[in-house]
Formats: C-alpha cells, sequence, structure tokens
C-alpha cells in the first residue's frame, strides 16, 4: 500500500473552501484531472489518500477501488473530475493541518513520502484503528449487557480468550470503579506507602490527612520536596480513569504523575479485591450437569463409619450463590439504615461534642452525659426520680434503628424491644433521628459503598461439551433471568434454581474445531455470537509482528489483491480452501504471529518467528491438510513454506 495526500479543487475553482470539498469527499469519491492524472492513475485499492484544502486537513480515507474515467452521469458542479475512484472514509476532521496552520501545499497529488507527513498520516491511522478497537470493544460490551451471555467465536489464534478476560473485567470494574469515597482513599491510601508513576519513578506517601481530606508526597529521589493531592482530586482523576489519559490534563500544581498513580492503585486493589466476581472454567467433552450445576457427592458421616451422599452446589450453583446473596443484601441494605462503622463513628462524635460542650443534646431539657461501649447515659438537670440517669442501650438502639420508626408510637408498638425501651420511647426516637441525619450526612465518607456486584462467569471452549446435557433445566433460566426452575437435585431444602441478573456468562468457541458437538437451535438462540476474526497488526511499543509471514499465510485462506489488504470481514475464500470450509472459520489468527517486545528483543525476533512457524504454524496447516480444509492445490505451497522453515 501507498499513502498519499492530494487536493481537491480544480485549478480554476480556487475559491471553493473546505465546505465544498467535504461535499465532495461525503459522496466517498476523490479524483482529479489534466497533468496529474498520471500519478493519479497508479493510486490501487487499499492505498491511503489524506484529502486537504491546501495545507487544512479534510479527511483521511481508503481506496477501495481503482482509477478510471469518470463518466458523463456522475459529474455536475462538485464533480468535476475526469478520473476517479471510491474511497471509505476513516476519519474527518476539523482545524488540522498537515504542516502546521498557515502552511499552503501547492501541488494537486504527492505521494507521502517524506517524515513529517508520513508520520502525520501515520498518526491519523493509529488513533483511528485504536477508536476502532474501542468502538468495536464498546459494542460488544453493550451486547453482553444486555444479552447477559455471549459467545466469542472464530478460528484458532485471534484473541477470543483475552477478549472474553477484558470484557469480564470491564463488567467487574463496574463493582468499584464508580462507588468509591473519600472513605476508601482513606482506607487504602497509608503513610509510607510506596508507588511508582507511569515514568518508573518512586514516590512515597508522607502523610494522609483524614481531616482534611489531603495526602502528602515526597519523590524518593528528591525528599525534600513536599507535593499535595487532595481526595477531591483522586476521585475525580479516579472516575475518569485518568490513568489513560495524557498527564498534562492532571497537572495541577506540579502533582499530575502523582495523582493518577494513587488513583490507578486504588482502583487496581479494589479490582483485586473484587476479583471473586470472575470464574473461569474450561469445557470438555466429558463435561457433565454433575460438574457443572448441581451433583451427588459422597461424604463420611457424622459418627464416621460409613459415608453418607449428598447433593451440592458446583461451579455454576456456587457462584449462582454469591450473586444471589449479593442481591439480597443490596435489598436489605436498602431497608436498613443501621450500619457498623457508621455508628461506631456517631458515638464518637457524640463523645466529641460531650468533651468539648459537656453535653449532648437529645431535646431541649434531655442530654446524653457519659458514653461507653456498651450504651449511652442520658439524664435531664432537673430530674429527681433517676438523677444519676438512665441508659440506651446499643443493642436496644440497633433495634430501633433497623425497624426505621416513622414516630415514637412504632417503638412502643414493637414487640422485639424490651419494655424499658418502650416507656423511653420519646429518647430512643430522638437519638434515631440523630442517627439518621447523621447517616445522610456522612454516608458516602463513611461507608464502604459495596453496591450492585456483577459475576462474569468465562466458559472457555464452550462448543466442546453437550451444552443440553451440560445446562439441562437452565436453558429455560437463561432466557428467563429471575424466574424459579426446578432442578434435579436438592440443596440445602430446595430444588429451585434462579439465574440472577446480575450473573454475565462469556463463552469462547473455536469455529475451527469440527470434532465437537453442534451448538443446537434452542441454546443458540439464548446466546448472542460475536465474530473475532484474525487481524493484520503493525509493531507498536508492546508487540512485534511478524507481517510477512501472516500475510502468506493469510493467502491461504482468502484472496489478497496486489495491495495486500488483509481483511478477513469482507474478504473471498481463497482457491486453496475446500469447498465445504469458510476462512472466517479455520484461517489461523493474529496471535500466531505476535512477539512481546518485553521478552523478545528486536535481534531475536526473526529466530523467535522461525520457531512460532515451525512449531505452531505449520504444523496446524499439515493438520489442515490431512483433515481436508485445504483442496489438493494447497499441498505445494504448505511444502514450500514447510522447506523455507526446516
Amino acid at each position: 500500500m501507498n499513502y498519499w495526500h492530494m487536493q481537491l479543487h480544480p485549478d480554476d475553482k480556487s475559491e471553493w473552501n473546505s465546505s465544498d470539498i467535504r461535499t465532495i469527499v461525503s459522496r466517498r469519491l476523490i479524483g482529479c484531472s489534466g497533468s496529474p492524472v498520471t500519478m493519479f492513475q497508479t493510486i490501487r485499492i487499499g492505498d491511503y489518500v489524506l484529502v486537504r484544502h491546501g495545507g487544512e486537513v479534510i479527511a483521511l480515507t481508503r481506496v477501495v477501488s481503482n482509477p478510471e474515467v469518470t463518466p458523463l452521469e456522475l459529474k455536475d458542479e462538485y464533480i468535476w473530475f475526469d478520473n476517479y475512484c471510491t474511497v471509505d472514509i476513516l476519519e474527518t476532521y476539523e482545524n488540522e493541518h498537515i504542516y502546521g496552520k498557515g502552511w499552503f501545499i501547492p501541488k494537486t497529488l504527492m505521494p507521502i513520502d517524506n517524515d513529517i507527513a508520513y508520520d502525520y498520516v501515520i498518526n491519523l491511522l493509529d488513533k483511528i484503528k485504536l477508536k476502532m478497537r474501542e468502538k468495536t470493544f464498546k459494542d460488544n460490551l453493550y451486547l453482553l449487557k444486555y444479552k447477559k451471555q455471549i459467545i466469542l467465536q472464530g478460528p484458532p489464534g485471534t484473541g477470543k480468550t483475552r477478549e472474553a478476560k477484558l470484557l469480564a473485567e470491564a463488567i467487574a470494574s463496574k463493582n468499584v470503579a464508580e462507588n468509591i469515597s473519600h472513605k476508601h482513599i482513606g482506607d487504602i491510601i497509608y503513610e509510607g506507602l510506596i508507588l511508582k508513576t507511569k515514568e518508573n519513578y518512586s514516590f512515597q506517601v508522607k502523610e494522609v490527612d483524614i481531616q482534611i481530606k489531603r495526602i502528602i508526597i515526597i519523590p524518593q529521589s528528591a525528599p525534600v520536596n513536599e507535593y499535595p493531592v487532595t481526595f477531591d482530586q483522586i476521585l475525580k482523576c479516579y472516575e475518569s480513569k485518568g490513568w489513560n489519559d495524557k498527564i498534562s490534563q492532571w497537572n495541577q500544581n506540579g502533582n499530575a504523575s502523582y495523582l493518577v498513580s494513587i488513583s490507578k492503585h486504588i482502583y487496581d486493589f479494589l479490582l483485586e479485591k473484587n476479583k471473586d466476581t470472575i470464574k473461569t472454567v474450561q469445557f470438555h467433552p466429558s463435561y457433565t450437569y454433575e460438574d457443572f450445576v448441581r451433583g451427588i457427592i459422597a461424604k463420611p458421616n457424622d459418627d464416621g463409619e460409613g459415608i453418607t451422599y449428598e447433593a451440592e452446589n458446583k461451579i455454576l450453583g456456587k457462584f449462582v450463590e454469591d450473586a444471589m446473596k449479593n442481591l439480597d443484601g443490596l435489598q436489605k441494605s436498602s431497608l436498613n439504615i443501621y450500619d457498623e462503622e457508621v455508628f461506631e463513628q456517631f458515638r464518637l462524635s457524640i463523645i466529641l461534642k460531650i468533651t468539648e460542650d459537656e453535653k449532648y443534646e437529645l431535646t431541649n431539657n434531655i442530654y446524653i452525659s457519659e458514653v461507653d461501649e456498651k450504651k449511652f447515659k442520658y439524664k435531664g438537670d432537673n430530674w429527681k426520680r433517676h438523677p444519676k440517669g438512665l441508659n440506651i442501650r446499643f443493642s436496644e438502639l440497633k433495634k430501633v434503628i433497623e425497624s426505621n420508626p416513622e414516630s415514637r408510637q412504632n417503638i412502643v408498638k414493637n414487640t422485639s424491644l424490651k419494655s424499658l425501651t418502650k416507656s423511653h420511647a420519646t429518647y430512643f426516637f430522638e437519638l434515631y433521628t440523630k442517627y439518621k441525619e447523621f447517616y445522610d450526612t456522612n454516608k458516602n465518607d463513611l461507608i464502604s459503598i459495596e453496591g450492585e456486584k456483577k459475576y462474569v462467569l468465562i466458559i472457555d471452549e464452550i462448543n466442546r461439551a453437550n451444552l443440553s446435557a451440560v445446562l439441562g433445566e437452565l436453558i429455560y433460566a437463561l432466557e428467563y433471568r429471575g424466574e424459579e426452575v426446578e432442578s434435579m437435585y436438592e440443596v440445602d431444602g430446595s430444588q429451585k434454581l434462579v439465574l440472577p441478573p446480575n450473573l454475565y456468562i462469556i463463552g469462547t468457541m473455536n469455529t475451527a474445531d469440527r470434532s465437537v458437538g453442534h451448538i443446537d437451535y434452542a441454546i443458540r438462540r439464548r446466546f448472542a455470537f460475536v465474530d473475532v476474526l484474525p487481524e493484520k497488526l503493525e509493531d507498536t511499543e508492546d508487540v512485534l509482528f511478524n507481517t510477512p509471514n501472516f500475510i502468506e499465510v493469510a493467502k491461504l485462506f482468502i484472496k489478497v489483491g496486489e495491495d495486500e489488504v488483509i481483511n478477513f470481514e469482507n474478504a473471498d475464500d481463497s482457491d486453496f480452501l475446500a469447498n465445504d470450509f469458510s476462512s472466517k472459520d479455520v484461517a489461523l489468527g493474529h496471535s500466531y504471529f505476535i512477539a512481546d517486545r518485553k521478552k523478545i528483543s528486536e535481534e531475536e525476533k526473526d529466530n523467535y518467528f522461525k520457531m512460532k512457524m515451525k512449531y505452531e504454524v505449520i504444523p496446524i496447516l499439515n493438520e489442515y491438510l490431512r483433515d481436508g480444509v485445504f483442496n489438493e492445490s494447497a499441498t505445494a505451497k504448505i511444502k514450500d513454506i514447510e522447506q523455507r522453515f526446516a
């Protein structure tokens, strides 16, 4: 492929502005007339063309048809050119300039062969590819949230399991990402904690001030310097995942790098704490309902003589149990404002008030005078019958709080309370009201908010088991979330099973494996299927990509033109494939052609790629040849590849 930039207006219409050029591009056409036509005719499918107006960038396009003469019926006010080709619009731009604002590039069409323009276009392409991957990921995430269960399907080596884990982490991260408070910061960040910035510079937390909600950090390379980071700055950075942004966005008083690192540490800490919400299991042909949902196990009886047989939940059953407990706990907590940690803070606030004012007022004449570990002592200055005061025991007050009384009469009528509590309902209700005010004012800072957790089960190689037998009655439950189904086994006195709405299932399926069971229509209807196909990658700061060998192997599966554009989504199957096989099902994925830069250096990559070809790629190609995936015409081609890596 080649890179070009062109000015898309005729010489006699130099008064055209960028909006005129945008009108042409919106019709997915580019072209020219006159002397540049000779060069224009060398453009080929797969080339990238940066359309500009002078030095202003209008759009980045990819050519999808080779140049040809413009037919008369296509010409109008804007389509003036004698030769044209069709393009896909990859991105449009506003106020972008290829060499900087004020530069004018007079030539109509130019190949991009200088460092500035080439690097500029490559940078644009990288951003577009990243945006496309992010969009695909977001689409898959949205589909998972909507459908609750999806299957990532594709040929071997396309990263299905990796994608499943990333989707699971994105779902599970919601367990913590939207629900942090000052309390989380104070609990997780402590004095003496050592962290590293993105640039790998170490720093230490010198001080965590809960009262003014501020952290002081010192760089280990210059411990005399101090940088403040406020709790509110951390919350803002955390909520927007600032560690994914450029540091400059968070450049506040020189603390940007530290702010980002602290926020990311909190995120990683909470994600690790919630790792039990993601579980992975791999299916195989002998997998059964008793392995996956519920089954009978043998246990020694209580007296140690003989064994008993009991039914118990297995992988899915236990996971469902955890998810249901979370929902049940959430429902209860929404009805109950009692929280031990909040209550303890409330107790301490009363002690502080008594220290300052010698009393904590309940009413105009009644006040709390003492507090210990089990009770509040309250009295009135004019009390003669109980001059030493009366007690509000924490155990009784807890019952009052949990009952959420609307008035003192609700306390009087509460049969679970002691008679002394009922006879002093007025003071219990006053203290309950003050606790509720304290709770409402401080809950964001005091409660370790759990919220609804999302549970994700990854089923790797989901099609390798007999799904109808493994899932049993859950085939119904998959479609009707929240409804009870009867299990064949009774656990804890119930045969009922429910798949809750906070449980998500991600399956992966190797479409090249025809030796395993077929997924029947009843199950297929309950899952959304997402294609994960081979992709031609580029070298990045993280990976090296074996581009020549990827293209050579890809040609065994799809028809590749002279532009060497690799796109399995729209490609035609190659002449090497047998008639009943599709490239989407059997092509070798990009993971066979990747090297991790952290593990493999530039000098080692040739030998590393040779090993991968010899011991990973070629054996699969030969297996395909024996299994009839390829026709006889592929034999010589595969043998030629094999000899080169012998």
